[in-house]
């Protein structure tokens, strides 16, 4: 099992999520937006030797999605909010809760919540974007 192949999983998810132009497996450099790509959280990243959900090993993601500020505030939010949702074609939640894990990649994942709702920049470019709080599982 490796991060890339997790990344991986996650990017192949977001593939199916309607109405994202682009998914990236890592964070891009100039995204293109609306889009989405899983980041490990710099803080708590890893926890080894996890006790909970029969996991030794608990990776924590966030999975950045980024639309566009062009047009009005009010319409890029609701651009965001399509994404947010916790169930239909749209919900990034639902198409990363759904990947069918392989025994060697991880066991599960659920998505936590939603934080950092708001401007944000990468590349040098302004978008407005919010982070899904994502835990992926693993047994030994």
């Amino acid at each position: 099992m490796s991060l890339s192949d997790i990344r991986s999983a996650i990017d192949t998810a977001l593939a199916g999520v309607s109405g994202l132009t682009e998914h990236y497996a890592k964070v891009p450099s100039v995204p293109n937006a609306p889009c989405a790509f899983p980041s490990l959280r710099p803080v708590d990243a890893i926890s080894y030797d996890f006790s909970a959900q029969n996991a030794s090993l608990v990776y924590h993601f966030y999975v950045e999605v980024l639309v566009n500020k062009g047009g009005t505030l009010e319409q890029a939010q609701d651009d965001l909010d399509a994404f947010l949702v916790p169930a239909g074609t749209t919900s990034i939640k639902a198409a990363v809760e759904a990947i069918a894990w392989t025994a060697t990649t991880a066991d599960c994942c659920q998505v936590m919540g939603v934080g950092n709702y708001g401007p944000v920049t990468y590349g040098g470019n302004e978008f407005l974007g919010a982070r899904l709080m994502l835990d992926v599982w693993r047994s030994s």
